[in-house]
């Protein structure tokens, strides 16, 4: 898939501007030796240069703004728990922007970094704090920066609208899956051209009708957290290069098939995250499609949002 190459390039531009980023200590009013205390709701961690808001960390989901838009900077967010380490991009707007919190219960660190020169950034804001899930799956629910939506958007309207007449969960993702893999056309250009810090918009994939992998991973997703379906985009590489990917995995309770169409059924034993590819499934109209993709040692996962 071309759209790999491009996407091992984005990760590999990544890592180096964390390897060169500076890191500046800065003290936090409220935080004890970095760490928040327990204050009423909403909770805040800010400076003059940007704002993390952890009032939903129980849900899975913490918010970062910048504080400062009308002196706009290229921004990154770090969000580090032991040694598992996530990076995204931070709008210089001002708007808060959702990030997922999927790496368990425990004490998370938030860097917000600015951009330098060249490839140096400086840390403008850190924080510490503790998150205790409601649930385990509560990130996997909720819209943030690579999955978003709301209830009045596109996506989940046409969700709700697939599955007026479904009485399972079985049947819900049946429906939602075989209209992405029906409906949703690979972009042979946008793969060839997409650029470095790419988000998917779920109301204009479906609009054009056309995606990249991680196009068809965010709707599937968006789709189906709509509908209180815990629902994970998962990144990493795939057979037979094992270019850069995007898929999903889907939590399910109970035994039984999935099927989507003829070329493609899943079939799960008992109560966990079931293994789905809807690029994969668009794309293989063959009766090789499930042998594929349910085949574990075809997917390397790296990342999960």
């Amino acid at each position: 898939m071309k759209h790999g190459k491009l996407l091992k390039v984005e990760a590999v531009l990544v890592a180096l501007i964390l390897a060169l980023s500076v890191s500046i200590s800065i003290a936090h009013p409220g935080a004890k030796d970095g760490l928040l205390e327990e204050p009423d709701e909403p909770r805040f961690i800010q400076n003059d240069r940007a704002t993390v808001d952890i009032s939903d960390v129980s849900k899975g989901l913490v918010r970062v703004a910048y504080n400062q838009p009308e002196s706009p900077k290229k921004l990154k967010v770090i969000i580090e728990k032991d040694k598992e380490r996530y990076t995204y991009d931070l709008n210089p707007r001002g708007d808060f922007e959702p990030y997922p919190l999927q790496m368990g219960d425990g004490t998370y660190s938030l860097k917000v970094l600015a951009h330098i020169a060249d490839n140096r950034y400086a840390t403008i804001l850190g924080a510490s704090f503790n998150v205790k899930l409601e649930d385990e799956k509560a990130p996997f629910l909720a819209a943030h920066q690579l999955v978003m939506f709301n209830q009045d958007s596109k996506a989940a309207r046409l969700a709700r609208e697939l599955t007026l007449d479904c009485e399972t969960t079985i049947e819900k993702i049946e429906a939602i899956s075989r209209y992405i893999i029906d409906n949703i056309e690979y972009d042979y250009h946008k793969a060839s051209t997409v650029k470095p810090g790419y988000l998917p918009d779920c109301d204009e994939i479906l609009e054009t009708g056309k995606g990249i992998c991680f196009d068809y991973a965010s709707l599937l997703a968006a789709m189906l957290r709509s509908l209180g379906i815990p629902t994970k985009l998962v990144t990493g590489y795939v057979a037979p290069d094992y270019l850069y990917h995007a898929w999903n995995e889907v939590y399910v309770e109970g035994t039984g098939w999935i099927r989507i169409n003829r070329f493609y059924s899943i079939y799960r034993e008992g109560e966990g995250w079931v293994h789905m590819d809807p690029t994969f499934a668009a794309g293989m109209k063959s009766t090789k499609v499930s042998e594929f993709i349910n085949n574990s040692n075809n997917y390397r996962k790296r990342l999960e949002y």
